[in-house]
């Protein structure tokens, strides 16, 4: 079962590492600043950043709905009261068995959300 390396929701630092059953790890990273996005990469050997296997940005205008619609991308009825996208995303990935399959469901979860506004 896939399970949660290292996890960190502060002020300052805002990161889950996955371990996923095919053994491949994936560090999901999100940053405020300059302007709120959210990445999902590969790491190579459980530590080193290998590939960017998804990513979202609310971009340079900020588009004041990001932290709505990262929720939106990633909730279901199992999470919620989940209030942060990391959260939401690292309950989504942990249904995961492999990157491949996390990959197909971050696109697929931002198909869904983009058809529907």
């Amino acid at each position: 079962m896939s399970k949660v390396i290292a996890y960190k929701n502060t002020d300052r630092l805002c990161f889950c590492q996955i371990k996923f059953d095919s053994s491949e790890r994936v560090l999901i990273s999100i940053a405020s600043v300059p302007h709120q996005s959210i990445k999902v990469i590969k790491l190579l050997a459980g530590i080193i950043p290998y590939k960017t296997i998804w990513e979202f940005s609310a971009g340079p205008s900020g588009e004041k709905d990001g932290h709505d619609r990262l929720l939106l991308m990633f909730k279901d009825r199992a999470s919620a009261q989940v209030k942060h996208p990391l959260d939401a995303i690292m309950l989504k990935l942990l249904q995961c068995r492999s990157c491949d399959e996390a990959a197909s469901t971050l696109l697929e979860a931002e198909a869904k959300v983009s058809s529907s506004t």
